[in-house]
C-alpha cells in the first residue's frame, strides 16, 4: 500500500523509523524537503529555510548519547530549539518528563505527532528559548546544533545556566557550522565547566564533524 501523507503545519509528513541504539524511534519528517524550498525567495532574502525540518547529524549524535549514557527515568528534560525533536523523544522513551521548545509552530506539530506515534508525551512550548519561565529547572538541557548565531551566544549561555537544576547537566552538539568558541567562553564566564569530545559521523555519504559538549550545572 502507498504511504499515506498527512499535513502538519502546512507541511507534508510521513513517519520514518530512525535507529537510535537498540531503539526504533518513529519520527515524522518532511519528504523531499528540498522540493519545498523556494530557492529564489531564499536568495532574495524573502524567506528563511526550514532548518527545523532537517534531521541534523548533531541531533542523531545527541539522541544516541542520551539513549546510551543518560538515565532519564523520572528526570526533567528540556530540549531547546528542538526541531524534529529526536533527542527529546529518546529521553521521553526513557521515562523522562520532557519539554520541547521551538519558535516554529510546525516543528512542535511534528514533535507532537512523533510523540503520539511512540506512545509518549512531550510538553511543547512555542517560544524563543529565552522566553521560558525564569523559575523552570531541568535535570538535563539538550540542544542539538542550535549555536549558529554568534550574536545570541550570550543569551543561549544564560538560558542554559538559568534552567539547569542543581547537579544538572546540559548536553550540546555543535556541527562546526560557525565559530562557537565564544559560546563556551560565555559559559565559562558564568562559572560552568565544559567537557567536549570531537566525533565524526557520516551524513549523505560524507563525513561530518560533530562536537559533543557537556556543561556542568550548579552543585547546590
Amino acid at each position: 500500500m502507498p504511504t499515506v501523507v498527512r499535513l502538519i503545519g502546512g507541511y507534508p509528513t510521513v513517519p520514518v523509523q530512525v535507529r537510535v541504539g537498540e531503539r526504533e524511534v518513529s519520527l515524522h519528517t518532511v519528504p523531499d524537503l528540498e522540493q519545498l524550498v523556494d530557492r529564489g525567495a531564499l536568495l532574495r532574502g524573502e524567506a528563511e529555510p526550514p532548518y527545523w525540518a532537517h534531521l541534523w547529524p548533531g541531533a542523531r549524535v545527541l539522541a544516541r548519547y542520551v539513549d546510551r549514557w543518560v538515565e532519564t527515568r523520572g528526570r526533567r528534560v528540556l530540549e531547546l530549539g528542538c526541531g524534529l525533536g529526536l533527542p527529546a523523544l529518546v529521553a521521553a522513551l526513557g521515562g523522562a518528563d520532557v519539554v520541547c521548545v521551538d519558535q516554529v509552530p510546525a516543528a512542535l506539530g511534528f514533535v507532537a505527532a512523533s510523540a503520539a506515534a511512540n506512545r509518549v508525551s512531550c510538553v511543547c512550548v512555542c517560544a524563543d528559548f529565552h522566553a521560558l519561565a525564569a523559575d523552570a529547572r531541568f535535570d538535563y538541557v539538550l540542544a542539538a546544533e542550535v549555536a549558529y548565531d554568534p550574536e545570541r551566544f550570550a543569551a543561549l549561555a544564560e538560558v542554559i545556566v538559568r534552567h539547569l537544576a542543581p547537579g544538572g547537566v546540559a548536553l550540546l552538539t555543535d556541527g562546526y557550522r560557525v565559530d562557537t568558541r565564544t559560546l563556551y567562553r560565555e559559559l565559562g564566564a558564568r562559572g560552568r565547566a565544559t567537557h567536549a569530545v570531537d566525533l565524526e559521523v557520516v551524513e549523505e555519504g560524507r563525513r561530518a564533524p560533530v562536537r559533543l559538549v557537556a556543561v556542568s550545572g550548579p552543585r547546590c
